[in-house]
């Protein structure tokens, strides 16, 4: 019976520790207060949004591109940044307010015209970059 109730506990306390993809239509943009850099003007468009869900939610995340810091995104946010077509590199880490931690990076290469979409998640983890069609 022990064993029946903490499999249990375990399946709870797990289902608790994962975030829902949110559509960009759907997500609140990233207010201008956190939106640093590349505006949504160029021939390309990389569109990412934040998972909503409470597992991470206190926490904001910062957004790099080609090394720059971009955004910083609470969950369920949303932002659209204007590239050149080309070879990016993407980056993400928790807000220094949550301690920092360590940089997850990716790369996208944008054609000319083209919208890419990149999710933002939190797993127990850590913060994971990935397509997404949402």
């Amino acid at each position: 019976m022990r064993r029946i109730l903490m499999m249990g506990l375990v399946s709870f306390l797990l289902s608790g520790c994962s975030t829902s993809p949110i559509s960009a239509s759907n997500a609140d943009p990233v207010p201008p207060s956190r939106f640093f850099a590349f505006s949504s003007n160029g021939s390309s468009q990389l569109v990412v949004t934040r998972d909503s869900g409470m597992f991470g939610a206190g926490c904001n995340h910062r957004f790099y591109i080609d090394g720059t810091l971009a955004a910083e995104f609470a969950a369920g946010e949303v932002a659209r940044f204007g590239l050149a077509p080309g070879k990016h590199v993407i980056g993400a880490k928790p807000s220094a307010a949550c301690g920092g931690g360590g940089l997850v990076e990716t790369e996208v290469d944008l054609k000319v015209g083209e919208s890419v979409r990149r999710r933002l998640s939190v797993t127990p983890g850590g913060i994971t970059i990935t397509p997404t069609a949402y």
